[in-house]
């Protein structure tokens, strides 16, 4: 499915199913499902989540920046014969990662990231470097690996559940619960999931292609049927207590 049709579906019916449940919809729970939506696909550097995160504009910005230090770079090296001429091999390095696609580009981007927050873990916590770690992993596996798997499901639930203890907020239904639903809404396509890999047992039900006419049908089933989850959920109980409130106005009205 397409990136925005996982973030209608996964968001729209987690939102619903939690109004339907009587569990209290904060802006952080709201924010954290629409982020679980999409976060299956952060193995994918072209995903819907990834050109938000990290959009064409930036990896321009970026791709400049390492070109000038890289030129910078060998130019001091050059000027102080500061490791010469091995030195101008990271330079270089700096010029060549701009020349790659963007879809490597993204890759080398989370590789140093998680880089960074390891990094960082030492010193603040090993939450960062774990966060770390996993962001370097999905980058170099490939597309519905770890991550479209019951140990990706498990490993983020787990991490807001810890969250939500220490904030006092309830954020791991929302998460887990819209991250579980981008997996299912996977399951409809002919690839399918690994839920439990290396093992190649796959589930998958193979009613669409993506890009295809069977995936606009049952996207557009999935999004609907969203819809109606999400007008009854909301407008519907809304429209409940609004009429409530004007029969209780005219009955003031007439009793004057």
């Amino acid at each position: 499915m397409t990136g925005k049709t996982h973030l209608i579906v996964s968001t729209g019916v987690t939102l619903s199913v939690m109004q339907f449940m009587g569990q209290g919809i904060t802006l952080a729970s709201a924010a954290i499902a629409v982020i679980s939506s999409l976060l299956p696909d952060i193995d994918e550097p072209n995903s819907l989540l990834m050109q938000k995160t990290m959009p064409k504009k930036l990896l321009n910005f970026i791709k400049l920046f390492f070109a000038a230090a890289g030129i910078g770079f060998i130019a001091y090296c050059y000027l102080q014969s500061f490791y010469t001429p091995y030195s101008y091999g990271a330079g270089a390095l700096l010029i060549i990662m701009c020349l790659v696609n963007q879809r490597l580009f993204r890759q080398i981007l989370m590789i140093l990231l998680g880089g960074l927050l390891l990094y960082v873990g030492a010193e603040a916590g090993p939450w960062w470097g774990t966060a770390g770690a996993l962001i370097m992993v999905c980058a170099l596996l490939p597309h519905r690996g770890l991550t479209h798997s019951l140990y990706g499901v498990v490993m983020w639930g787990g991490l807001l559940y810890y969250a939500s203890i220490r904030l006092g907020v309830t954020l791991w239904i929302a998460g887990t619960l819209s991250y579980t639903l981008h997996l299912l809404c996977d399951m409809l396509t002919k690839q399918g999931i690994h839920p439990l890999p290396p093992l190649k047992w796959k589930l998958a039900v193979p009613l669409m292609s993506t890009g295809k006419f069977s995936g606009f049908l049952v996207e557009s089933v999935c999004i609907t049927l969203a819809f109606v989850m999400l007008w009854n959920a909301f407008v519907v109980p809304m429209g409940l207590v609004t009429y409530s409130w004007w029969e209780q106005v005219k009955a003031v009205w007439s009793s004057v």
